[in-house]
């Protein structure tokens, strides 16, 4: 768990030019995993790009609220895949990234 969420830390801060590929995990896969019964799962993956921004600080521009649940970063990364579907097919920590950056940007 800790190796992982490092890793996420790693490759929000060091820039996708040095970004390895550590899931096959695309859009599209996330949509299905968020739509289809296996919420669960994409909680814990969307907590876990939120939980990597959390130890960024404002260095990653999102300041996503604590107050904010695991069902509420669904919500926000499901509306985003459905409004940008030509972006289905990047990684899907990159897409939940977007859709965390339009929605809870540091001020």
């Amino acid at each position: 768990m800790m190796l992982r969420f490092a890793v996420a830390a790693c490759l929000l801060i060091c820039g996708a030019a040095y970004a390895q590929r550590i899931s096959k995990v695309n859009g599209s896969k996330l949509l299905t995993m968020c739509s289809a019964g296996r919420t669960v799962e994409c909680d814990a993956y969307l907590s876990g790009v939120a939980d990597a921004y959390a130890a960024a600080g404002k260095v990653g521009g999102v300041c996503i609220p604590t107050a904010v649940t695991g069902v509420q970063l669904r919500l926000v990364a499901t509306k985003y895949m459905h409004d940008h579907p030509q972006d289905l097919e990047l990684p899907a920590g990159e897409i939940a990234s977007h859709a965390f950056m339009a929605a809870f940007p540091c001020k």
